[in-house]
């Protein structure tokens, strides 16, 4: 089941590249410099993977989901919980009766063909939800390693691409989203709108904020006058879809609302909470209302997200830089603020003309 090849280098040195197969079973490699640890690796390694295969045989994959709800499911944050259970549920109605040694990477993708028609964005969503559970097994010991790990994505054609939607809502259509949305029985949701518009968050991560991180009067330092005066309302928020805890603005008419849903808040500790919501009770959406008045507003292809991206582009009219609005709107990596790099670009070129005239100004004085 193993093999071990010699191979040479560039520079004359000489490793071993140790190449473990299992049928079903995504290949295990290692390249070492002495052969006798390669040796004693493929042995202990295929003795692993044969009292896996053999423990695995008596797991199914409803266990193991069963395994990962007990013991890994609370660690995610209650706004991630509800729909990876979800996703659970519909594997473990799909594949849950499968022995863990027979599941790979074939069945995963036969069971997404099902979900045709949904975005992409989804389909990796629940591919995510089984990995995490047999990434969890392979650390408990069930498995060696991950089969839906260690393998190539194929490289898409343009034609089986999902388009990124750059749907910027201009003001005119935003003073028509917030007039309808002020006629919502809901209150809350023409402060949604507000707010989402001013800090430009994610909707989860709005409904996640909690009164004890907001700060509506903030008192900063100002460096030219080096004095203190009155700060932007603002809000941390911990629970983000990176995992990394950021700081929320609201200026303007976002703060002002906030001020006033504080005078009369709910007993939550969550600033969008219902009436009649537990205390500890994360808020939903009011999706429902949002589709009604938005569409009442005849605005029926602008989605609560694309307030975010609204947001970016005002942010870079504003003069703020990639990084700045990679740090403000919580993007991990530059590639996801790599769409905003040509309106950057267009505006970081005035700041060229500007310093170039300068210079003329400054050449000719002397």
């Amino acid at each position: 089941m193993a093999t071990i090849r010699a191979r040479k280098g560039k520079k004359g040195r000489t490793t071993y590249l140790v190449q473990i197969r299992l049928i079903g079973r995504p290949s295990i490699s290692k390249t070492f410099e002495r052969k006798t640890d390669a040796k004693e690796w493929a042995a202990r390694t295929e003795s692993e993977m044969r009292r896996s295969h053999a423990l695995g045989g008596r797991r199914t994959v409803a266990a193991a989901i069963d395994h990962y709800r007990a013991h890994q499911l609370g660690s995610l944050s209650p706004l991630h919980i509800e729909k990876r259970e979800r996703q659970l549920a519909w594997w473990e109605e799909r594949i849950g009766r499968l022995h863990l040694e027979d599941l790979g990477p074939s069945q995963i993708r036969e069971h997404l063909r099902t979900l045709e028609g949904r975005k992409v964005a989804t389909l990796n969503r629940y591919r995510a939800a089984i990995s995490a559970v047999l990434s969890f097994v392979v650390e408990e010991e069930w498995l060696t390693a991950n089969p839906l790990h260690g393998r190539r994505r194929r490289h898409r054609p343009l034609a089986e691409r999902e388009e990124e939607r750059d749907r910027e809502v201009t003001s005119e259509e935003l003073d028509r989203l917030l007039a309808s949305c002020q006629k919502c029985d809901d209150t809350r949701l023409y402060a949604l709108v507000v707010c989402a518009h001013a800090c430009g968050a994610r909707q989860s991560e709005i409904l996640g904020m909690e009164w004890r991180r907001l700060e509506l009067r903030p008192v900063v330092f100002d460096p030219v006058t080096r004095e203190r005066r009155r700060g932007v309302p603002r809000c941390e928020i911990v629970d983000t879809k990176n995992g990394t805890s950021r700081v929320l603005y609201f200026p303007g008419e976002a703060g002002r609302l906030l001020s006033e849903m504080r005078a009369s808040a709910a007993f939550s500790r969550f600033v969008f909470a219902r009436p009649g919501d537990g205390p500890d009770q994360v808020p939903t959406f009011p999706d429902h209302a949002f589709r009604y008045w938005r569409d009442k507003a005849g605005l029926s292809d602008v989605r609560f997200h694309d307030l975010r991206h609204t947001w970016a582009c005002e942010m870079l009219d504003s003069g703020a830089t990639l990084a700045q609005l990679m740090i403000l709107g919580g993007w991990k990596t530059a590639a996801m603020v790599r769409r905003y790099a040509a309106r950057a670009q267009r505006h970081g070129s005035d700041a060229a003309e500007a310093r170039h005239l300068e210079m003329q100004r400054a050449a000719r004085s002397r």
